[in-house]
C-alpha cells in the first residue's frame, strides 16, 4: 500500500463527519457494516493482499468508536449541569475577549459543587472578569448548553472541546496562579503581539494585521469580516497553511542565505513551526498545516522525501484522535478539502504554460513571475472547487469573486503579514526599535490596500450567490454521482470521461447560479428576526431591504438583525419603520441607524431621544400611511392608542405584522406575524401560517398552544431567525435560519 496514512486519515475524516452528524444509531449501523466488510475482505485473497480495503474497514471501525465515545462527554455534562446554578472552581485557559458588548473567557474546571470534575466552559460577563491566563476563578455560575439554537455554532464549540456556557450569578473571586506554565507564556506572547499591533497600527490596520499574523479577529469589525467573506478571502484572516508555509519558507531561505544546510535548519524550523502553532491558538487549519510541515521537515532530517497526500493523511489522523469533534469545525473542513484539491489538482490535471515555448524571448524573472501567477490561479481554482460542498451546505453562500480577489490581495496580504511580524520583533528588541515606525507604516499601507480591495470586490454586483435553496443541494448530489461515474469510467479505459464530467459540472453549476440569481431577484423575503420579545421584520428584494421595527430584549438581537441583512444579500437598507416608542420596537434604533445607514425612515411616534437619533437621516413622522416599497410590494401601517400593525402585500400574498402585543385586529392574511402573544380573540382560521416573535419561554408556550389546536405555526423562541419567501407567483415557503 503506497499511501497508508492517506487511506486511514481520509476514512477517519469522512466517516467521523457522517456519524457525528447522523448520531449514535447511525454510528452503530456503520460500525456493524464495516465489521462485516472487514470479514469479507479477509476471506478473499485479492483484497487481503492489497491491504487497502481491510485498512479502510479498520479505519471505519475506529471512526465509529471514536464518534460514539466522544458523544458521551458532552451528553453527561449537559445532563449533570445544564440549566442550573453551580459553584465552580476553574482555571482560565484563554485570553479574555470582548464581543457584542460582553466579555468571554474559556475556563477549565477543577471542581463543580465541591466535586472534582474537569470540563471546559465559556464564561460570559457584562464586565471584565479581570483574570489573566491560568488564574484561578471561583464563584457561582448559571450553566447552559452552548449553541443549542444553531447547529453550526454548536459544532464549533464541540470542536473546541467547550461543552457548556456560563454566566455569573453572584460575586466571583480571582486568584493569581503561583505556577506559570508554558501555556501561560504562549498566551501572554500572543497578547503582547496583539497589543503591539493595535498600539503601533491604529484602527483597522492593527486589527487586520493581528488577524493575518496570529489569527486574532477580536478587534476586526463586522463590516470588514463581511467584506472578506463576500469577496471569498476569509481564509486570509484565519491563520492556515498559507501563513505557516510563508513563514517556514522564509526561515529556510534565511538559513540558506547564511550557508546553513543539512539537518540543523530543518530541526530549528520544526521548533519554529510548533511555536507558530501555539501562538496562533492551535486552530485546526494551522494544526493541519503544521503537522504536514513537520512530516516534511522530518523527511529532510532522515533524508526521505515526504508524500503530500500521505502527510495530509497523517495530519488528519493525529487531529482526529486528539479531538474527534474537530471534523465538525468548518475551518478544519475547508482546510482539509482545499489542501486535497490543490494536491490532487496539480497531480492529476496537467496544464502547460502557453509561454513555455517562448521562454527565450522573455527574461527569466518575468517567467518566474508568470509561473507564480499561474500556480496561484490554479491553486485558487482547485481549492474553491473542492470546498464548494462546505460553502453550499454549511454557509449557504458562495463568493463568485474568490478567484480574482485572491489573485489581487495575495501578495499585499502576505507582505502585510511579514512586515507586521518584523515590526513586532523590532518593538520587542531594543536595538531594532528604530525600524518599528517604518515597518508599521509599510504594513499599514498594505493593510489599507487589502481592506479597500475586499470592499471593492464585495460591492460588485452578484459578488455572492446564495446557495441555501434546495436546487444547490440537488446539484451537489448529482455532481457527486457524475464525478464518481466518470472516475469509474476512467479506470475502465475512458480517458477523457473525467475531464468531460468536470466541464459538465461547471456548466450546470453556472446554470444553477443564473437560475437562482433570477429567482432571488424576483422573489421577496420577509425575515422575522430572533430578537427576543420584540419586532424586527426585514423585507428584502434583490439588493435592497426595508426594516419594519427595530427592537428586542435578547443578547443577540442586534447581531441577528445584522445576520438577516447579510443573509438577504441586500447592499443597502432602503427604508426603516419605527412603529412605536418602546423596547420592543425601537430599542435598537441607534445601532441599526449606525450599522445599516437607512436611506429613509418613518417614525409613527417620536420622543426627544429618537429625534436626536434621526438627525441626518431623511425621515417623517406619520402614525399611519401607505407606500410602495417596490413595484409589486406595498406597505400599510397604523399606530394608535389601542393597536399597532402593518400590512405587507407582495404580489397576491398578504402578510399581517402585529407590533403591539395583544392588538385586536380583524383582518385576513396569508401569514400572521405577532409579537409575544396572539391578538385578543384572534380567529386563526383567517391565516395560513402564524409566526410568533418572542423569547424561549413565551414563544415555546404560544407555539405549544397553537400546535395543540392544529394550527400551522412557528416561533423564533431563541432558536434563530425565520425566513418567509414569496415567489413571483405568490407561492409561500417558510424555514428557520440557524
Amino acid at each position: 500500500m503506497v499511501r497508508p496514512f492517506a487511506v486511514v486519515g481520509f476514512t477517519l475524516f469522512f466517516v467521523l463527519v457522517l456519524v457525528l452528524y447522523a448520531g449514535q444509531k447511525a454510528a452503530a449501523a456503520v460500525l456493524a457494516a464495516a465489521a462485516v466488510a472487514f470479514v469479507i475482505c479477509v476471506i478473499f485473497k485479492s483484497t487481503r493482499r492489497d491491504f487497502v480495503l481491510p485498512t479502510a474497514c479498520i479505519s471505519v471501525v475506529a471512526a465509529c468508536l471514536l464518534g460514539m465515545s466522544a458523544g458521551l462527554v458532552p451528553q453527561e455534562a449537559e445532563e449533570l449541569f445544564a440549566g442550573s446554578e453551580h459553584r465552580v472552581r476553574a482555571c482560565a485557559v484563554s485570553l479574555e475577549e470582548k464581543s457584542g458588548g460582553r466579555f468571554y473567557t474559556v475556563v477549565k474546571t477543577s471542581e463543580i459543587d465541591g466535586r472534582e470534575y474537569e470540563l471546559k466552559i465559556r464564561l460570559s460577563s457584562e464586565i471584565p472578569l479581570g483574570a489573566d491566563p491560568y488564574d484561578c476563578i471561583e464563584g457561582d455560575f448559571m450553566l447552559y448548553n452552548l449553541g443549542e439554537n444553531s447547529r453550526q455554532s454548536r459544532n464549533y464549540y464541540l470542536s473546541q472541546n467547550v461543552f457548556l456556557g456560563g454566566y455569573r450569578v453572584g460575586e466571583i473571586s480571582v486568584f493569581d496562579s503561583s505556577e506559570k506554565t508554558i501555556g501561560y507564556h504562549v498566551l501572554m506572547l500572543r497578547k503582547g503581539i496583539r497589543d503591539s499591533l493595535n498600539e503601533k497600527m491604529q484602527g483597522s490596520r492593527g486589527a487586520l494585521a493581528a488577524a493575518l499574523l496570529i489569527g486574532d479577529r477580536s478587534a476586526l469589525s463586522d463590516e470588514i469580516s463581511d467584506d472578506f467573506s463576500s469577496a471569498g478571502i476569509s481564509h486570509l484572516i484565519a491563520v492556515s497553511g498559507l501563513h505557516l508555509s510563508v513563514w517556514c519558507l522564509f526561515v529556510l531561505k534565511l538559513f540558506s542565505a547564511f550557508g546553513l544546510r543539512g539537518r540543523l535548519p530543518s530541526i530549528i524550523s520544526a521548533v519554529f513551526v510548533v511555536m507558530f502553532m501555539a501562538v496562533s491558538g492551535f486552530s485546526y487549519s494551522v494544526m493541519r498545516a503544521g503537522f504536514m510541515m513537520l512530516v516534511m521537515l522530518m523527511g529532510n532530517v532522515i533524508s526521505r522525501r515526504a508524500d503530500s497526500l500521505n502527510s495530509l493523511g497523517i495530519a488528519i489522523t493525529v487531529i482526529c484522535f486528539l479531538n474527534p469533534y474537530s471534523v465538525l469545525n468548518s475551518g478544519m473542513q475547508l482546510s482539509v478539502l482545499s489542501t486535497l484539491g490543490i494536491i490532487t489538482g496539480f497531480r492529476f490535471i496537467k496544464t502547460e504554460h502557453r509561454f513555455d515555448k517562448n521562454i527565450s524571448k522573455v527574461r527569466i524573472c518575468l517567467y518566474k513571475f508568470l509561473d507564480f501567477l499561474t500556480g496561484l490561479l490554479k491553486s485558487t481554482v482547485f481549492a474553491c472547487a473542492f470546498t464548494l460542498p462546505v460553502m453550499i451546505l454549511s454557509f449557504g453562500k458562495v463568493s463568485l469573486m474568490s478567484v480574482p480577489a485572491n489573485m489581487t490581495v495575495y501578495l499585499p496580504a502576505t507582505l502585510c503579514m511579514l512586515l507586521s511580524g518584523f515590526m513586532c520583533l523590532s518593538s520587542f528588541v531594543p536595538f531594532l526599535s528604530f525600524l518599528t515606525a517604518q515597518l508599521a507604516s509599510a504594513a499599514g499601507a498594505c493593510a489599507d490596500f487589502v481592506v479597500y480591495a475586499a470592499d471593492a470586490f464585495a460591492d460588485l454586483p452578484c459578488s455572492v450567490i446564495k446557495t441555501d435553496s434546495k436546487i444547490f443541494s440537488i446539484w451537489l448530489a448529482v455532481a457527486f454521482v457524475i464525478l464518481a461515474a466518470a472516475a469509474l469510467a476512467k479506470r475502465l479505459g475512458a480517458k477523457r470521461s473525467f475531464k468531460i464530467s468536470v466541464y459538465v459540472c461547471a456548466l450546470t453549476f453556472a446554470a444553477v447560479c443564473v437560475f437562482s440569481f433570477i429567482s432571488d431577484r424576483c422573489s421577496v423575503t420577509v425575515t422575522v428576526c430572533d430578537v427576543g420579545n420584540g419586532s424586527a421584520f426585514l423585507v428584502s428584494k434583490g439588493d435592497e431591504a426595508a426594516l419594519l421595527g427595530c427592537g428586542g430584549d435578547s443578547f443577540g438581537a442586534e447581531r441577528n438583525i445584522e445576520k438577516a441583512v447579510e443573509a438577504s444579500g441586500a447592499k443597502r437598507l432602503k427604508f426603516l419603520l419605527i412603529p412605536r416608542i418602546s423596547q420592543g420596537e425601537s430599542s435598537l434604533a441607534e445601532q441599526v441607524i449606525k450599522n445599516c445607514s437607512p436611506e429613509y425612515a418613518v417614525a409613527a411616534q417620536t420622543d426627544e431621544q429618537l429625534e436626536d437619533l434621526l438627525v441626518g437621516v431623511p425621515h417623517t413622522v406619520s402614525p399611519s400611511a401607505k407606500l410602495n416599497l417596490w413595484e409589486d410590494v406595498s406597505l400599510l401601517w397604523n399606530t394608535d392608542d389601542s393597536q399597532s400593525f402593518a400590512v405587507l402585500e407582495v404580489n397576491s400574498a398578504r402578510i399581517l405584522l402585529v407590533f403591539k402585543p395583544g392588538s385586536n385586529i380583524e383582518q385576513s392574511a396569508d401569514i400572521l406575524v405577532v409579537r409575544e402573544k396572539l391578538p385578543n380573540d384572534a380567529d386563526l382560521s383567517r391565516y395560513g401560517l402564524t409566526v410568533i416573535s418572542a423569547d424561549y419561554e413565551k414563544g415555546y408556550y404560544q407555539q405549544t398552544v397553537l400546535d395543540l389546536k392544529g394550527t400551522d405555526c412557528a416561533s423564533t423562541a431563541s432558536q434563530g431567525n425565520i425566513k418567509i419567501t414569496i415567489s413571483p407567483s405568490g407561492e409561500i415557503s417558510a424555514e428557520r435560519v440557524s
